[in-house]
C-alpha cells in the first residue's frame, strides 16, 4: 500500500507564492478572468451537436479557428481572418465548448480553495447536473468508430472526465453525499463503462480512456474499474507492454503522441498516489516516458517532430505534464524540462505551474555526469524506434530511418531534420489538423520531407531500418532501409563536424527490372534563398503526391557541382551537392503547416537505376553572441 498524498498539499504557500512572483499573480489572474466568463455566461444545450475538433480549421488557409464561446455559430480563422460556415465547424464547437468547460471544472475548484467564493462550487455544480440530467440523450457526429457519450468523441470524453475528476478531487470535501452519489450512478460510472468497452481504437485513445475509467474507481471506491483499466487483451498494462519501447519511448513514432499518451496516465498516477493505489508497471513507464525527451531534444528545447503531431514543439509545449510528474516524482531530468520552459519572458506557464512550480530559470545544469538523465551533448541512438541525433558542436542533426507502425507515420524513410545554434532551421513540418487537405496532400507526403522520392510517387512501404555503422566519437552514422520502393532500397550516411553536415544518400535497384527510375532528393530549409546556378521558371515537376502544391518553381540543368544557399539572421546553410550528368535541379517554395506560411526546397532530379547523392550541407556566417 503507498502512502496517500493529497493532489496539493499547501493552499497557503500557493497564495503566498501568488504575492511574492509576478509570474504567479499573471498566472492566476489570466485563469480568474477566464473562469469567471464561464461562471457568469456557461449555459449548454443538450441539442447541440458534438463534432470533431480536427474540423476547427479554416477550409482556405488551413490555419485553426478562433474559439468564441459566446459565438456557436461564428468561427473566424485565426490566419486570414475569414469566416467559416459550415455544420461540422459548428459541431466541433460545440466540442470545443464542453471540452473548455472541464478544464474549467478544474480551475474553479482552484480558485475556490484560493479565494473561497461560492460561485466556484455553484459553477462545478451546474455542470455536473447539467451532464447527470443529459446522459445518454447527447448527440454527436463524428468520424464512424470515434463517437463518444457527450463532448464528441470518444477520447474527448475521456479527456473531459479526467479534466472534471481533477476539480471534484480538490472540492470534495464541499460536495454532499447525496450530490457524489448522484454524480456516480447518472454520469461517471455509466461513462466508465463505455470507457472500458470501447476497444479497436488508436492505442493512445485506448490509454486515454482507461486511466479516465480507472480515476473514476478511485475516486467513487469502486476499483473494480481500476482492475479493468489495468487487465487484459485492452487494458493499460497490455499496451504499455506493446508500446513502451525499451529505451522509454512510444511506439507510434512522434513526440506529440509520446507526451499525448503519457498525459492522461500521468494524472492516474496522480490519483493513485492520492489513493493509495499501486501501479509500479504504469509507474516506471511513464518515468522513462519522461526521462526519454530530455536526452533527444535539441539545446533550444524543441524536438524532432517526425511523423504526426503538432509543428513547433518544445518543452513548454508540455509544461504542465514535467509539472505534474516532477510534484510526483523530483528528478534532475525533470527539473531540466522545467528549466527550458519558462526560458521566455512570453513563457510564464499555467495552472499546474501555479500550484506545483516555481521559479525554474534558476536551475542550474552544468555537470551531466551528476546525473545520467540530464543531457550530454554525445550522438546517440534509438534502435527500437529508428531515430539517430548527431550532435558536434553548434549543430545537431535528426535522423528517421524506419518504422515502427504504419499508422500515425509520415512517407519519409531517411528524413533528416538540422539544428544550427538556436533554432531548427530545416524541421519537419509534422502537421497541422486531419481534415485538411494540406495534411493528406502535403503534408504527409515525401514531397514536403528531407527524403527522396522515386517515379514522382510518395514512397509505399514503411520498412524496418538498420543502423549499420553509428560512431558516437566521430558523430558519425549510416542506416539502409530495404524495399522502401517495390525494388529500390535506400542508404543514408551522416557525419556531423562543427561547420558541416557530410550527407551521402544512396538509391539502389535491388530487383531484376531493367527499366529507369525517376529520382529525386529533396531538402526544405528556411531563410532566403541564393544560388550559383541560373534559373528559369519552370512547370511543377509532377502533377500528384504533392508536386502540383509547389510554388514558384523554376529549373535548371546542369552535369557540374553546384551550391544553393539559405541565408538567416546570424547565419548561412549552403547546399553543396557533387555534379551528376543529366541532373535537373528545381528551386521551389513549399508549404510548413499552414498556407501562408512557405520555405524554400530543392528538388534534384535524376534519372537511372540506382544513384547517389553526394553532398555537404556547410554553416556559415555564425555572428558571436
Amino acid at each position: 500500500m503507498y502512502d496517500t498524498m493529497r493532489l496539493v498539499e499547501d493552499w497557503p504557500a500557493i497564495r503566498d507564492k501568488i504575492k511574492a512572483h509576478s509570474w504567479a499573480k499573471q498566472i492566476v489572474d489570466t485563469i480568474k478572468s477566464q473562469t469567471d466568463w464561464w461562471v457568469a455566461h456557461y449555459e449548454d444545450d443538450a441539442a447541440r451537436v458534438a463534432g470533431w475538433g480536427h474540423h476547427y480549421f479554416c477550409d482556405k488557409c488551413f490555419a485553426s479557428l478562433i474559439f468564441d464561446a459566446a459565438k456557436p455559430s461564428e468561427h473566424r480563422c485565426s490566419g486570414c481572418g475569414q469566416l467559416r460556415v459550415a455544420q461540422e465547424v459548428d459541431d466541433a464547437w460545440c466540442y470545443s465548448y464542453r471540452s473548455t468547460v472541464s478544464s474549467q471544472v478544474f480551475h474553479a475548484a482552484v480558485l475556490y480553495q484560493l479565494y473561497g467564493d461560492p460561485s466556484y462550487l455553484a459553477f462545478i455544480r451546474k455542470v455536473m447536473a447539467f451532464y447527470c440530467k443529459h446522459y445518454g440523450t447527447f448527440l454527436v457526429r463524428t468520424p464512424p468508430g470515434q463517437e463518444g457519450m457527450f463532448s464528441g468523441t470518444d477520447l474527448t470524453d475521456a479527456v473531459a472526465v479526467i479534466s472534471m475528476l481533477k476539480g471534484l478531487e480538490l472540492v470534495k470535501d464541499e460536495l454532499t453525499a447525496e450530490e457524489l452519489d448522484t454524480y456516480k450512478h447518472q454520469f461517471f460510472l455509466p461513462e466508465a463503462a463505455f470507457l472500458i468497452e470501447k476497444v479497436g481504437c488508436t492505442p493512445n485513445i485506448i490509454i486515454w480512456m482507461k486511466a479516465a475509467a480507472g480515476m473514476i474507481g478511485l475516486f467513487f471506491n469502486e476499483r473494480i474499474w481500476c482492475e479493468r483499466a489495468a487487465e487484459g487483451e485492452y487494458g493499460i498494462k497490455k499496451k504499455l507492454s506493446d508500446g513502451l519501447l525499451p529505451e522509454g519511448f512510444w511506439y507510434e513514432a512522434s513526440f506529440h503522441y509520446h507526451f499525448y499518451n503519457a498525459n492522461g496516465l500521468t494524472y492516474y498516477l496522480a490519483f493513485c498516489k492520492r489513493y493509495g493505489y499501486a501501479f509500479p508497471e504504469m509507474e516506471d513507464a511513464l518515468l522513462r516516458m519522461y526521462r526519454y525527451p530530455v536526452k533527444y531534444a535539441f539545446r533550444n528545447g524543441e524536438f524532432p517532430n517526425p511523423n504526426d503531431g503538432w509543428p513547433l514543439l518544445t518543452f513548454d509545449s508540455y509544461a504542465h505534464q514535467y509539472e505534474w510528474i516532477r510534484h510526483i516524482h523530483d528528478e534532475a531530468p525533470f527539473r531540466y524540462a522545467l528549466a527550458h520552459c519558462y526560458n521566455r519572458p512570453e513563457s510564464i506557464g499555467g495552472i499546474d505551474r501555479l500550484l506545483f512550480g516555481r521559479d525554474w530559470s534558476k536551475e542550474t545544469f552544468e555537470d551531466s555526469q551528476l546525473d545520467p538523465g540530464l543531457p550530454d551533448g554525445k550522438s546517440r541512438y534509438d534502435p527500437d524506434i529508428y531515430f539517430g541525433l548527431l550532435q558536434c558542436g553548434e549543430a545537431a542533426v535528426f535522423l528517421k530511418y524506419g518504422f515502427v507502425l504504419r499508422g500515425h507515420s509520415h512517407a519519409d524513410m531517411m528524413n533528416i531534420e538540422l539544428f544550427l545554434r538556436d533554432e531548427v532551421i530545416s524541421r519537419d513540418i509534422s502537421n497541422s489538423g486531419y481534415g485538411s487537405d494540406l495534411f493528406r496532400e502535403w503534408q504527409r507526403k515525401t514531397v514536403a520531407h528531407n527524403s527522396v522520392m522515386v517515379d514522382k510517387h510518395t514512397q509505399p512501404n514503411r520498412p524496418t531500418g538498420q543502423m549499420l555503422a553509428f560512431d558516437q566519437e566521430r558523430n558519425c552514422c549510416s542506416a539502409s532501409a530495404a524495399d522502401v520502393y517495390p525494388g529500390v532500397d535506400f542508404a543514408r550516411r551522416l557525419q556531423l563536424f562543427p561547420d558541416r553536415l557530410e550527407d551521402e544518400f544512396e538509391v539502389k535497384a535491388s530487383g531484376e527490372q531493367p527499366e529507369d527510375h525517376v529520382i529525386d532528393w529533396l531538402f526544405h530549409c528556411s531563410g532566403e534563398v541564393q544560388s550559383n546556378l541560373v534559373f528559369e521558371k519552370s512547370e511543377q515537376p509532377g502533377d500528384a503526391d504533392g508536386y502540383q502544391l509547389m510554388q514558384e518553381v523554376s529549373r535548371c540543368d546542369t552535369d557540374e557541382d553546384f551550391e544553393v544557399s539559405w541565408v538567416l539572421p546570424g547565419k548561412t546553410l549552403t547546399l553543396q551537392m557533387e555534379g551528376c550528368p543529366g541532373t535537373s535541379v528545381y528551386l521551389f517554395r513549399g508549404y510548413e503547416h499552414r498556407l501562408d506560411l512557405l520555405r524554400w526546397g530543392v528538388l534534384v532530379r535524376r534519372n537511372g537505376r540506382s544513384t547517389t547523392f553526394r553532398a555537404v550541407h556547410r554553416f556559415g556566417n555564425l555572428e558571436k553572441q
